[in-house]
């Protein structure tokens, strides 16, 4: 099975327009904020973005300084070897868990892989047990 750690994201609301996203990357960067991951999604007139930061107490700090902390998460990221059915073996442990998966988001590169897999707040210590997170 694959490794799976616990992590934690932010969300945040921008403009739905050209360089909305722009701004906030370069806001981060100015702060000195690394990410491990980001997603963002427009709808009607406004986009959501999720941040996975390195350091999730820099996010913390700086965007409820500024009110742009929307919501505040856990979510895991599952990693290994790139081969057909890498992430059946995480897929069937909450299967078997009774854990409903929210989003996930997956890609492979260099013969590694990674997903971030998404929960409710009410199945994240189950989804941690059923995977082995850290």
């Amino acid at each position: 099975m694959a490794t799976a750690k616990r992590m934690t994201y932010f969300k945040a609301k921008v403009e739905d327009k050209p360089g909305a996203l722009l701004a906030l990357a370069m806001d981060l960067k100015e702060k000195n904020i690394d990410l491990l991951g980001l997603k963002g999604v427009s709808h009607a007139g406004h986009g959501d973005v999720l941040v996975i930061p390195k350091n999730p107490d820099k996010v913390r700090i700086a965007w409820n300084a500024t009110g742009t902390l929307l919501e505040e998460g856990t979510l895991f990221f599952l990693s290994g070897v790139d081969k057909t059915g890498a992430l059946t073996g995480g897929l069937d442990a909450l299967a078997k868990s009774d854990v409903n998966i929210v989003a996930i988001e997956a890609g492979a590169v260099g013969g590694r892989f990674g997903a971030f897999l998404w929960v409710g707040p009410d199945d994240v210590d189950k989804t941690a047990q059923a995977l082995g997170a850290s």
